[in-house]
């Protein structure tokens, strides 16, 4: 590994800052050669680089991440600092730094002072769309008693979902018909999970609901309606403007029956009087 590589310019680079006080950079140019310590695996009580994620936030096909990094806790080491931050992502093959002991410039191995903890920003675009990782690593370097070295990594990841595509809605219960009713079913279908669902009939005011519903107290004539859903990520879906007519049909003259009804019984009542009258003469 490429910080294994750089152990014992890492100790150089400490030796030096240690001496020369008040200097940010050191080049190893004119700087004296100096054997790095020994060095053994991190013993049972050394623990890894803590690294703290933040929520990712999302915004299309972008991301920003925060995260801190802080050295492991240790009772047996005696000096620790952190040499290295750099991240992974599952949709490429890169390995990215985003913080190292050491620096190139002009040509010239410089390194920088390194510290106990570390906090970034981290933003990426263009990202491909479906369920992604990002693995944030931390590399440790420090010294037990007898100045014998150690190195220790810690790694942590972190989900999410690129989505920028709109959800697809179909409207399946209405067709090009007339209705003979005042109420008529709305069905629909979405091809994801959707978090919130509206209509817009005859370009009226925004109605929303929680799914397949009724629409009532239709006029007579001629309507039309759009769908429109959003899916969890915010994108929206908007159906094709379906148009259906209503024609409710007059209802039955039930005033005029009872009113015929009446006169009948009358006429009936009266004729039957006279049969009766006729008979006693």
């Amino acid at each position: 590994m490429r910080i294994k590589m750089c152990l014992t310019a890492i100790f150089i680079s400490a030796l030096l800052l240690s001496t020369v006080a008040g200097a940010p950079l050191v080049n190893l140019a004119v700087a004296n050669p100096i054997s790095a310590p020994p060095e053994v695996p991190p013993d049972a009580s050394t623990k890894p680089p803590i690294i703290a994620i933040s929520s990712p936030i999302v915004n299309g096909n972008n991301v920003s991440i925060n995260f801190k990094v802080t050295v492991g806790e240790s009772a047996t080491a005696t000096f620790k600092q952190l040499v290295a931050v750099y991240y992974t992502a599952d949709w490429n093959q890169n390995t990215t730094y985003v913080y190292s002991t050491y620096v190139h410039s002009s040509g010239d191995l410089i390194f920088i002072p390194a510290p106990t903890e570390f906090s970034y920003n981290l933003n990426i675009r263009a990202i491909p769309e479906g369920d992604r990782t990002i693995t944030v690593y931390a590399g440790e370097y420090g010294y037990y008693e007898g100045g014998i070295g150690f190195f220790i990594t810690g790694f942590s990841s972190v989900n999410f979902t690129i989505d920028t595509t709109p959800p697809n809605i179909t409207v399946s219960s209405m067709e090009s018909i007339k209705y003979e009713t005042s109420d008529v079913p709305l069905s629909f279908t979405a091809n994801e999970p959707v978090s919130q669902i509206s209509y817009v009939l005859d370009g009226q005011e925004n109605v929303t609901i929680g799914g397949n519903t009724t629409l009532t107290g239709l006029t007579n004539g001629s309507h039309n309606l759009t769908v429109y859903a959003w899916d969890t990520a915010g994108n929206l879906g908007v159906s094709e403007t379906i148009t259906f007519n209503v024609k409710v049909p007059e209802p039955f003259p039930t005033t005029f029956v009872v009113a015929t009804s009446v006169a009948l019984f009358v006429v009936v009542g009266i004729g039957f009087l006279m049969f009766l009258k006729k008979r006693k003469h």
